[in-house]
């Protein structure tokens, strides 16, 4: 007699059954609160210490705090805070021309006196800088190019322009303004 051997499928085999979606979710976040409250623990800002359980010998015997434990103030990772202000001043926007001003208060302020300077950018290359340079002598602004070197390593070269009065950095703002070049205008000491 002919055997047949295909296979056929047992009535009897147990079928397997299918997680809900929904059980799969819970078990993932209780899994990710369960970690997630592991690593609050460990984190080192959180201590294990309770409240003092109110001995008055602790209390009396604490006292106040020695110069040692105080802890000096950290040296600043930079000191541009410091050395910025005092080398530049930055002059706000010129007041719209309808209000007056007389000529007393220009003389007793000093305007007539004060120095400015006009930055028009600090690039890292200096080929952005000379480009800078070049648009501006087409619209007839002579500027120059200032190669600084920063704490960190790094060289920038400014585009510059002055040192100018009052009037004339209005009139050379105005016309940077036009030609849709931002400056800032720095006050000399």
């Amino acid at each position: 007699m002919s055997r047949d051997y295909k296979s056929r499928a047992n009535p009897q085999a147990k079928r397997r059954r299918q997680v809900p979606g929904p059980v799969w979710f819970v078990c993932g976040l209780l899994v990710g609160l369960f970690l997630s409250g592991l690593a609050w623990l460990k984190m080192p800002g959180v201590s294990d210490t309770s409240l003092p359980t109110g001995n008055a010998d602790s209390a009396v015997n604490s006292g106040p705090p020695s110069v040692a434990e105080k802890s000096a103030p950290p040296k600043p990772r930079f000191d541009f805070y410091t050395i910025l202000p005092e080398m530049e001043v930055v002059v706000p926007e010129p007041l719209p021309p309808d209000r007056s001003v007389t000529v007393e208060e220009t003389t007793t302020n000093g305007g007539a006196q004060d120095r400015y300077m006009l930055q028009m950018g600090s690039f890292r290359k200096y080929s952005d800088a000379d480009r800078l340079k070049a648009s501006l002598a087409l619209v007839g602004i002579q500027a120059e190019i200032q190669r600084v070197k920063i704490d960190s390593g790094d060289i920038f070269h400014r585009v510059r322009s002055g040192p100018y009065g009052v009037e004339k950095v209005n009139q050379l703002n105005a016309k940077l303004k036009a030609n849709s070049i931002s400056s800032l205008v720095i006050k000399l000491k």
